[in-house]
């Protein structure tokens, strides 16, 4: 994942860092990859995933909050290096910069720019609406498990207060 901080979090590497920065600088803008920590155990961070802070055009009007002075920081797009993965406990499988590489990051910011017009969506709110699908896919899944899983605690609790044997036996076997 890169070298570490005094704090324990990754550092980029250095060449996919600069390949973010070019990508971002065709469009006029610029970039910086920056790891946010998404799972911490006990104050020590055991998960997370890389993102692409995405500075925004001059003639943005998102900015207009922040040169008002309406906001203290300046709004930025954020684009999270992961997919989706029902099996993991955060719902997503963070990518390894390592093994994607300076290209394969490339590849991932491509396909979902909506500002060249090649990317995989149409515009903001299209991929936007994906997310949420994908995410209402993964709420159900998580539900629909909780709710077999609580049925199935309720079922050996029946078992035990009303002395049910975990096996039935079928027939009388004693001869």
């Amino acid at each position: 994942m890169g070298r570490l901080l005094a704090l324990g979090l990754p550092v980029a590497p250095v060449e996919v860092a600069d390949e973010v920065e070019m990508w971002a600088r065709q469009s006029g803008r610029h970039a910086t990859l920056r790891f946010v920590p998404t799972v911490i155990r006990l104050g020590t961070v055991v998960g997370g995933t890389w993102t692409v802070r995405i500075t925004l055009r001059p003639d943005d009007k998102r900015l207009e909050s922040y040169r008002l002075g309406r906001v203290t920081e300046e709004p930025v797009e954020v684009v999270w290096l992961h997919e989706p993965d029902a099996e993991s406990e955060t719902g997503y499988r963070p990518y390894d910069l390592a093994q994607l590489g300076a290209g394969g990051v490339r590849t991932f910011l491509e396909k979902g720019n909506t500002w060249s017009g090649r990317g995989e969506f149409a515009s903001l709110e299209d991929q936007l609406r994906k997310v949420n699908e994908q995410n209402e896919q993964t709420r159900r899944k998580t539900y629909a498990a909780v709710l077999d899983n609580a049925r199935g605690h309720a079922r050996d609790r029946r078992r035990q207060i009303l002395g049910i044997p975990q096996v039935p036996v079928a027939a009388d076997v004693a001869p």
